[in-house]
């Protein structure tokens, strides 16, 4: 229901959506990157809520209200303070801080939008 009212209202909006599903178990690792197998090896890539804040696509959260208290707080951050840490090391940021520049930090596309499923 919500989930194919939401993929048509994108479509019909052309815009492009990556999709995580939370649930009581999801971490604020599981939040920020992905476990893939590549050529045989295990490698940690950014979870689609990361693509979509660096490409500036819809980031659709799938079942939000079963998420823990401190995934909600990463969430939460990241809509008000315009920011998160990633467990690399790297932080996304609405707007890069004055100065020299930081690799480190990655700035968020203004076209990033979040929607919440419960």
């Amino acid at each position: 229901g919500k989930n194919r009212i939401t993929d048509y209202m994108l479509s019909v909006l052309n815009l492009e959506r990556e999709y995580m599903q939370l649930h009581r178990d999801s971490t604020v690792q599981s939040m920020t990157t992905t476990p893939t197998i590549n050529q045989g090896q295990l490698v940690w890539e950014d979870s689609p809520m990361v693509r979509a804040a660096v490409a500036g696509r819809v980031c659709v959260l799938d079942e939000a209200d079963k998420a823990p208290l401190e995934v909600v707080v990463v969430l939460k951050s990241l809509v008000e303070d315009g920011q998160m840490c990633l467990p690399d090391g790297r932080r996304l940021m609405r707007e890069t801080p004055p100065g020299p520049v930081d690799s480190n930090v990655i700035q968020i596309h203004p076209d990033l939008r979040l929607i919440a499923l419960a």
